[in-house]
């Protein structure tokens, strides 16, 4: 390009290489001014047109309509004239602008690069360098941050729109807003709680009305169920465990199967282990009451006495042993020494008495129709359906002593009598009757006598049979005196 304009250092321009000699007043210029070196004015330069330069220093810019402005400024009487003016960069087919925009703003089609070390201010307060915000920065629309070392916030806060964290309740909700303790989660529909409903009480667990489980390796371990029963374990597995370092206190214990059928408590042996010894205690005053199983035979054993409620008695194999009042019917042996009034007393086979206390004796039938007492084996006396007999009849020679009136069918005898007999009876093979004359009927024996039970004088004391018949032949005998 031509060279149009050069300023000298004496002042003068040149121009289309004429020199022009200027020492006062204004230059105006309605084209191109292409200046390549430097352009020193003393007073004013009026450009109408475009100045391109490779520098451009200038110490006083007067605007359109005349006023003085500082390097830089851009004065008009409206903002919509002052809108878009600024400064703008070309080259080629690209371009850069910062120029001044309606709202009181400045705007650049391009980034601002800042040098190490510096950074953007507002009021003369850092507001952003390049490893930070100013701390007057309180408020933001960031989407994403990098790795936080800490993080500190006043209010509510809000990731994801899923988790909620309540300043004014100090409550942290995930997947809810409105938590119902100091941590809530809500996964399918089931809210799990963690936090303190009140003073002194820690509470985990479920908000809504649903089971709760401890779940170790993904297996429910602990359930607690909507309904407040637990459950150790899980029906398909049967693997639950309860071990208790200390103590049990239940208001009741039940036991179930995996499907809720009742079950009855187990003490199972291990490898250890028996389960000798093993039971029911009581502890707490006095000795320790005891309810276990012991060995030589397996048994039941306890350091108390069984009282059962009325009406209630021992069974063995479904079978009454022992009631209230009664021996059962299956117990046929015992070793007692000692019984109380028996109201009746059947033996099916000997008995032996080695001393009878008692007052009376008596002995009904059996189920043979017979009863008997003997001694030393040898029978002192059996009755049976048809008799009654006193003594041995294998051994005859036994004397029957009888001390005291003795009386047969006499149920008031007399007791001046030693022997009273109601009815006839027999002496030496010799039948004994009584009547007011001789027997006219019946079959009679030989020596046979008839007492005259009505005796006169000049009568006789009895008859005598003397032909065996029926009757028999009958004389009298001792004649009565008259006197």
């Amino acid at each position: 390009m031509a060279q149009i304009l050069q300023v000298a250092e004496d002042g003068s321009v040149v121009i289309n290489k004429v020199t022009l000699n200027y020492t006062s007043g204004s230059v105006i210029h309605s084209g191109s001014l292409e200046v390549t070196g430097n352009v020193q004015l003393d007073t004013n330069l009026v450009v109408l047109g475009t100045v391109i330069a490779d520098t451009f220093n200038v110490k006083n810019l007067v605007t359109e309509n005349g006023s003085l402005a500082s390097v830089g400024q851009w004065i008009y009487s409206t903002e919509a004239e002052l809108n878009g003016k600024g400064f703008q960069w070309a080259w080629g087919a690209g371009k850069a602008q910062l120029a001044y925009r309606t709202g009181g703003r400045i705007w650049a089609d391009c980034s601002f690069d800042v040098s190490s070390g510096n950074g953007y201010s507002i009021d003369n307060i850092p507001v952003l360098t390049s490893a930070s915000l100013g701390p007057t920065i309180t408020s933001s629309n960031l989407t994403k941050v990098g790795t936080l070392e800490s993080l500190t916030v006043s209010g509510d806060v809000k990731f994801a729109d899923f988790v909620h964290i309540d300043s004014t309740s100090n409550r942290i909700g995930i997947g809810t807003e409105e938590p119902n303790a100091a941590i809530s989660i809500i996964d399918n529909n089931v809210e799990l709680t963690f936090g303190s409903p009140q003073i002194g009480l820690g509470s985990i667990g479920t908000h809504s009305y649903h089971d709760f489980a401890v779940v170790t390796d993904n297996i429910p371990r602990i359930t607690v169920k909507n309904s407040g029963e637990v459950q150790i374990g899980n029906a398909q597995s049967m693997n639950g465990s309860l071990r208790v370092y200390g103590t049990i206190y239940a208001d009741s214990v039940e036991t179930a199967t995996g499907s809720g059928q009742p079950k009855s408590v187990q003490f199972a042996a291990t490898e250890n282990t028996s389960v000798y010894g093993l039971g029911l205690q009581w502890s707490g005053v006095g000795p320790t009451r005891q309810l276990v199983m012991t060995a030589n035979p397996d048994r039941l054993w306890t350091t108390e006495n069984f009282d059962l409620a009325e009406n209630r008695s021992y069974h063995i194999n479904g079978q009454l042993v022992l009631g209230e009042g009664t021996l059962g019917p299956s117990i046929v042996e015992s070793s007692l020494t000692r019984v109380g009034t028996l109201v009746n007393l059947a033996v099916s086979g000997n008995s032996l008495l080695n001393s009878v206390t008692a007052q009376s004796l008596a002995l009904g039938s059996t189920t043979y129709n017979s009863a008997g007492i003997s001694v030393d084996g040898q029978s002192v006396m059996l009755s049976n359906n048809t008799q009654i007999v006193i003594g041995d009849v294998n051994i005859q020679n036994k004397p029957v002593k009888v001390f005291g009136p003795l009386s047969v069918n006499v149920n008031n005898p007399d007791p001046t009598l030693q022997f009273s007999v109601n009815g006839d009876v027999n002496i030496g093979g010799k039948r004994f009757t009584t009547g007011v004359t001789h027997p006219g009927a019946g079959t009679w024996t030989k020596g046979d006598i008839c007492w005259n039970t009505n005796p006169n004088p000049n009568g006789y004391v009895g008859w005598i049979c003397v032909a065996s018949g029926t009757p028999g032949t009958w004389n009298s005998f001792g004649q009565i005196s008259s006197q």
